[in-house]
């Protein structure tokens, strides 16, 4: 037997106010007379100093973060001739590095180990 799904088209107009209301906050009622329209917010424009200033802050940040990318690699054991890591091979390696040191500190076999 083929079984077939059933599909409902449904208006527009009912569907709209349905996702409308999915999306609003809980509990949250529109306001009485906004009749439908939204009122744009005004978004805040910084000053050339204050952008300055972020940019200067997420340089730093970056900076920050990439160095301790470069200690983990150094620390993280790989062959002479791979090329560098990147930040998700790096983890990826760490994790299963940590796991491995674990491993051999709890005197645990390896599940790759032969008896």
């Amino acid at each position: 037997r083929i079984y077939r799904k059933s599909v409902t088209i449904w208006p527009r107009q009912q569907v709209g106010s349905f996702v409308s209301q999915r999306l609003s906050p809980r509990g949250a009622q529109p306001a009485p007379n906004s009749g439908g329209s939204t009122k744009k917010t005004r978004r805040r424009v910084a000053s050339m100093a204050q952008r300055r200033a972020a940019n200067i802050r997420e340089r730093r940040r970056m900076f920050n973060l990439n160095e301790a990318f470069d200690k983990l690699r150094r620390k993280v054991p790989t062959f002479a001739y791979e090329k560098r890591l990147s930040r998700i091979e790096t983890l990826r390696l760490a994790i299963t590095y940590i796991g491995f040191m674990s491993e051999l500190l709890a005197g645990t076999p390896t599940h790759d180990a032969v008896s």
